[in-house]
This record gives C-alpha cells, sequence and structure tokens, in this order.
C-alpha cells in the first residue's frame, strides 16, 4: 500500500487536490473581500443623510472652549419623531424654562458632561439630568453638558459660565474615552482647547481656538472605511496594543485630569455647592478590560482628595444581559441617527435612579439635596 501512495498518479492527483483547495480558499477570500467593499458602498451612501446628525449641527463656535451648544434651540423632532432639544440663552439643554430663582425649598444641581450626559438619542426630558428630578423631589437640574467633550471642556465651560445659575450639587459626569480627548487639539475636525500642567498651575493652549466656519463635517467614506477588515487588521497589528496606548495617554494626562478635579472643587466651594464626580459606564465598560487599571485610579484619587465619586460600572455588570440590550442604542434595535452606543430613555432612567440613591448615602452631597417632605434642616 505505501508504495502506492507515491506512484505518480497518486502524487498527481494529491497536488491537483492541494491546488483546488488553495483555489477555493482564494474563492472565499475573494468573495468575502467583494461583499466587503460593496457593504462598505451601501453604508456610504446610507451614511450621507444622517451625517449632520452624527456631528455638531446644534453647536456654535466658541474661541476659548471650541464650541457650546447654539442658543435658543427649540427643535421639537431633533433626534427622531418627539425626540426634541431644546436650549436656554446660554446653549444649555434644558427640558423645561429655567428660573432665575429658586422656590423655597428647591436646590439646583448641574450635570456637566459629553454625549452620555448631553443625551443624544433622547429627549429633552428623558436624560439622566433630567430624570433625576422625579427621583429626588425638590430637585431642580440644568444640563451642561456637550456632544465631544472631554473632561477639559466640560471644566472650561463650567469654570467660565457655571456661576451664572445658583446651584448647590455639582454632577461632574464622563466616560472612560473623555481623558482620551484631553490630548486632542481638534475632534472630528473642530478645533479645540487642551490643557497643560506648568508649574503645577494649569494653562490653556490652543486658544484663541481656530475658527471654523459653519458645521464641518467628516467624510462618510472615511468613516465607512474605518470599518473595513483590512484597515482593521492594519492598525492591529501595526498600533500599540490597547493596554500600552492606555499607559500612553495616561502619562500624558493622568496629573493634568487630577489638577482639573481639585480646581473643580475648589470652584464649587466657593460657589456653594458640592462637587461629585460620576463615571458612566459605556458599552466598554460592560465586561472587564484595560479600563477598569483607570477606575481604580479615579477611585484611589477620591480617597486620598476627599471628592466624591460614584462609579456605576460594578452594578451595571451585575445587571442580566438582555436587561443590559435596552440600555444602549444600537443600529439595528433602536437606530437613533448619530447616536449609536450611547443610552437609552431606559438607560438614563437607571442611571438616574442608582445616582439618586448614592447622592443620599454620600453626606456632602445629601446634605446639598433638598430635605425630604417633612423633614428640616
Amino acid at each position: 500500500m505505501p508504495e502506492v501512495l507515491y506512484h505518480p498518479l497518486w502524487r498527481r492527483v494529491a497536488q491537483r487536490g492541494l491546488v483546488t483547495i488553495l483555489l477555493s480558499l482564494a474563492a472565499v477570500a475573494a468573495i468575502e473581500g467583494v461583499s466587503s467593499l460593496a457593504l462598505m458602498i451601501r453604508d456610504a451612501r446610507r451614511a450621507a443623510p444622517t451625517r449632520p446628525k452624527s456631528n455638531f449641527r446644534q453647536a456654535a463656535y466658541d474661541s476659548t472652549i471650541g464650541w457650546v451648544g447654539l442658543p435658543n434651540l427649540s427643535i421639537p423632532n431633533n433626534f427622531g419623531p418627539g425626540l426634541s432639544l431644546t436650549t436656554t440663552a446660554d446653549g444649555m439643554r434644558i427640558h423645561r424654562p429655567v428660573m432665575p430663582q429658586l422656590f423655597p425649598g428647591e436646590r439646583r444641581a448641574i450635570c456637566s458632561g459629553d454625549s452620555f450626559t448631553y443625551g443624544s438619542g433622547v429627549s429633552d426630558g428623558e436624560t439622566f439630568c433630567a430624570v433625576i428630578e422625579h427621583e429626588i423631589p425638590g430637585l431642580v437640574t440644568l444640563n451642561m453638558a456637550q456632544r465631544g467633550f472631554g473632561i477639559d471642556q466640560a471644566y472650561l465651560w463650567y469654570r467660565r459660565d457655571g456661576s451664572r445659575y445658583s446651584h448647590q450639587l455639582h454632577l461632574f459626569a464622563f466616560i472612560w474615552n473623555d481623558f482620551e480627548r484631553m490630548t486632542l487639539r481638534s475632534f472630528w475636525g473642530y478645533s479645540k482647547p487642551i490643557l497643560r500642567l506648568k508649574d503645577g498651575r494649569l494653562v490653556t493652549e490652543n486658544v484663541p481656538v481656530p475658527p471654523w466656519a459653519g458645521t464641518r463635517e467628516t467624510s462618510a467614506s472615511s468613516s465607512v472605511l474605518a470599518e473595513s477588515r483590512l484597515v482593521q487588521l492594519v492598525q492591529r497589528l501595526a498600533g500599540p496594543s490597547e493596554s500600552a496606548q492606555l499607559r500612553r495617554v495616561e502619562t500624558q494626562i493622568w496629573d493634568v485630569a487630577e489638577a482639573v478635579f481639585h480646581d473643580l472643587a475648589r470652584l464649587n466651594r466657593q460657589r456653594g455647592s458640592v462637587l461629585v464626580l460620576v463615571y458612566l459606564p459605556a458599552p466598554s465598560d460592560l465586561l472587564p478590560g484595560p479600563y477598569d487599571a483607570r477606575r481604580k485610579k479615579l477611585a484611589d484619587f477620591s480617597k486620598r482628595s476627599g471628592i466624591s465619586l460614584i462609579d456605576l460600572t460594578p452594578e451595571i455588570r451585575q445587571l442580566p444581559a438582555d436587561t443590559l440590550d435596552w440600555f444602549f442604542i444600537t443600529p439595528n434595535a433602536l437606530p437613533v441617527g448619530g447616536s449609536a452606543g450611547h443610552y437609552t430613555a431606559a438607560g438614563h432612567r437607571w442611571v438616574a435612579t442608582r445616582l439618586a440613591e448614592h447622592l443620599r448615602a454620600i453626606p456632602a452631597a445629601a446634605a446639598a439635596l433638598p430635605a425630604p417632605e417633612g423633614a428640616t434642616r
């Protein structure tokens, strides 16, 4: 039998079989490549009409912040039917008119942050900043967040304009990549300021921020290209690991971030307010990963500095997967232009409920809240 296997006829059959297998694999790869290209072209065509919603269509150029919200907006169907967007004369998002003075017994909380706090994809009254009013009677809120903000821009806007509204509580919220944004001089083609530490003091660079004319949108084709398997493969092979990139970024910005938090605490004390840092879990936080090290550093900083921190990540990880499916906007389950990955209305309600419970458990924050009905201070 072994002699038969080495017969020239069998060798030719084996060679032909190998060639057939290789050709089949090449054909499958070619079909996969053509399919990927076809899907890229389709997605580029579909993306073009929705690009304005994914960028800063409702933003105005600001020479010191980079951009802020357009003032006095009232768009009933901004994110979709019934998903409204309303702003104050200062460009801050609201769910009802803002009164200059508080009624007896009322307290106000300002919510700073990025698009997760701003509420991309939900209506004015569905953001956690608005919903928390129902969880804490007597508390009124003002949403001072903006899409695309990092920790730096949220801080700079509050530092400049936060004193215009009397408040007793400041919820300074952020997600994991708001730290990364602190290293950037522009975001989605929009120039922004950048913070540095010099001689232990925070200084702002890239100001006045280079102006931009109108609404600048990134190309849909470039964002679709980033989804190609070839580009992703090259990036993964050539680029640093996620952990290495995290360490590189944190060597640039961690000391700056801590200085920002310290200055926010100082500003709040001056304004008669209590600062609470809030780490909001994004889809990247649902499973353990490299950003858990950053969350630990935040917890350690909170203990050292005495600045309160609420991290909702451990609690959201305890929820069943079928519940989490309703907490985040996805292109398939709940398509909302430019808002994939953000909280749904249900997600915002969960955040508001958890925040209210945590705030009541923090003595300084609880003292800043309205007194429960029937109680006196």
